[in-house]
């Protein structure tokens, strides 16, 4: 449905919430800075004649695929740490779109932003 008038309270409306996303993703980005990167693995050692395995976190450093031991006892909290990491990254994706899609709204009618991107 077409208009004659722009409604500026709508714009006021979504420019407030074009800045909402951009406030979320900077708070979801510094805490996925503070969860540990990488994945869990395990490496295979062997060392006289007998093969031990163990749980490390494998992760890049530059070009570099580097691996930290990490006890039996952490395995299960570094795993969920992982997890919300990984739901994270997806909450950051959809907010970016949600961001993305409010940010053409406000240039095709007009309105600036007034923040970011």
């Amino acid at each position: 449905m077409k208009t004659s008038k722009k409604d500026p309270s709508v714009y006021s409306m979504l420019q407030s919430e074009h800045e909402r996303c951009l406030r979320a993703i900077r708070l979801i980005l510094e805490e996925i800075a503070r969860l540990p990167k990488g994945s869990l693995s395990q490496r295979k050692i062997k060392s006289n004649g007998k093969e031990y395995v163990y749980p490390c976190l494998r992760y890049r450093e530059g070009a570099q695929v580097k691996f930290q031991h990490i006890s039996a006892t952490e395995v299960d909290t570094i795993a969920k740490l992982i997890e919300r990491k990984k739901k994270l990254r997806r909450d950051v994706e959809s907010i970016s779109r949600r961001r993305d899609t409010i940010a053409d709204i406000l240039k095709k009618g007009g309105f600036p932003l007034n923040s970011g991107n």
